[in-house]
């Protein structure tokens, strides 16, 4: 405090301005203050934190911010430095996130982001280029990731013609896809990591439309799929590597059953089954026009569940249930609304109950039985 107070006579023995303190903190320090004129004009604006350390300068002239501005985090580093340009930012301004390390450089134009802007890594190499038309996404942004070249994309409203593009860390191409103004239009195609095509269809006016083909990395037809207006419609077949057709059917405005899935008007409709852990297990999730209300998980083989549980609109709600593989319950939960709520009952594999719990917000009780 002292030092600032010196500061401040030193300022008005060499200078017809005075320092007009209008905001402190509650240890008197001072928090805002405008640098004014001997005419009662605003010259320069400051602030600080409650240790000390400034926190921001910003010129002014004819009462509106001009010229200058710079702000340090409270260790003391500048986090932003620019200017202003009748109230606007105005011109080029680089923001840091540790000592003189940028990790944003661009310009403003009439305080709208205009022309390219650069990021950087945490070491200050440049990871990413972008550039603005008045505050818009223009033009062909990159990310680089140890100077190669991970991602382009052109797909912004502002470009009636674009694509976006993405590499491996190895340069290899991973998609690739078509759009007009903003929106997904034309070809997309993807890749498996080892360079070879995955998948290829198209979207018409950020819809998928058409014929859409799925190959394995060997380059056989994997799966065929038919869409209209992003409803599948049409034939969907499912093929093993020897050409097998393992699956068939027949959509119609989004209703019928492929891979153990039932859709019903383009949702997930009944029950959908995936493999678990290598095959050892497999769960069954139940959907009602494609909202999840069950899960249940069984051994391999077998028809008695390991877990079941419920949901309601996303989230785990109610009972759930799970057994050691020999029947006996071991955990008896309840939730609600996706957070464990109410009582709790655990069980050895005897089937005794040695804890009992009771979930209230965030406290919870809990009950050691013997």
């Amino acid at each position: 405090m002292a030092a600032f107070l010196i500061f401040i006579l030193f300022l008005l023995s060499c200078e017809p301005s005075r320092l007009e303190i209008i905001e402190v903190f509650d240890n008197d320090a001072p928090k805002e203050a405008y640098m004014v004129s001997p005419e009662g004009e605003k010259e320069a604006y400051y602030s600080w934190y409650r240790n000390g350390i400034k926190a921001e300068e910003m010129s002014f002239k004819n009462g509106v911010p001009e010229g200058s501005y710079r702000k340090w985090s409270t260790t003391g580093f500048v986090m932003e430095s620019g200017g202003y340009k009748d109230s606007l930012r105005e011109g080029k301004w680089t923001f840091f996130s540790k000592e003189k390390i940028p990790y944003m450089q661009g310009f403003y134009k009439n305080g709208l982001k205009h022309g390219k802007w650069l990021l950087f890594d945490e070491n200050g190499k440049i990871m990413g280029e972008q550039f603005y038309r008045n505050d818009s996404a223009a033009g062909t942004w990159k990310k680089l990731y140890n100077n190669v070249l991970v991602e382009e994309n052109s797909c912004h409203a502002a470009n009636p013609i674009g694509y976006f593009r993405s590499f491996s860390n190895e340069g290899k191409a991973l998609l690739y896809q078509e759009c007009r103004n903003g929106k997904f239009d034309g070809v997309f195609m993807s890749y498996y990591p080892g360079g070879s095509l995955f998948k290829v269809g198209h979207f018409e006016n950020g819809l998928r439309n058409g014929l859409w083909v799925e190959y394995f990395a060997s380059g056989k037809l994997r799966k065929v799929e038919h869409w209209i207006a992003s409803m599948r419609n049409g034939e969907w077949a499912l093929y093993d590597e020897t050409g097998y057709q393992l699956d068939r059917t027949e959509f119609i405005d989004g209703t019928g059953s492929f891979e153990d899935t039932s859709w019903q008007n383009n949702r997930i409709h009944g029950e959908v089954r995936k493999k678990l852990g290598n095959g050892e297990y497999y769960r069954i999730e139940t959907y009602e026009s494609g909202v999840k209300t069950t899960t249940a998980d069984y051994p391999e083989g077998s028809t008695r569940p390991l877990v079941l549980g419920f949901w309601e609109n996303g989230k785990k709600e109610g009972a759930w249930r799970s057994w050691y593989r020999s029947g006996i319950l071991k955990d008896s939960l309840n939730f609600r609304d996706g957070e464990l709520a109410g009582e709790q009952f655990h069980y050895d594999s005897t089937g005794r109950l040695y804890k009992k719990e009771k979930v209230m917000g965030k406290n919870t009780v809990v009950e050691m039985v013997k």
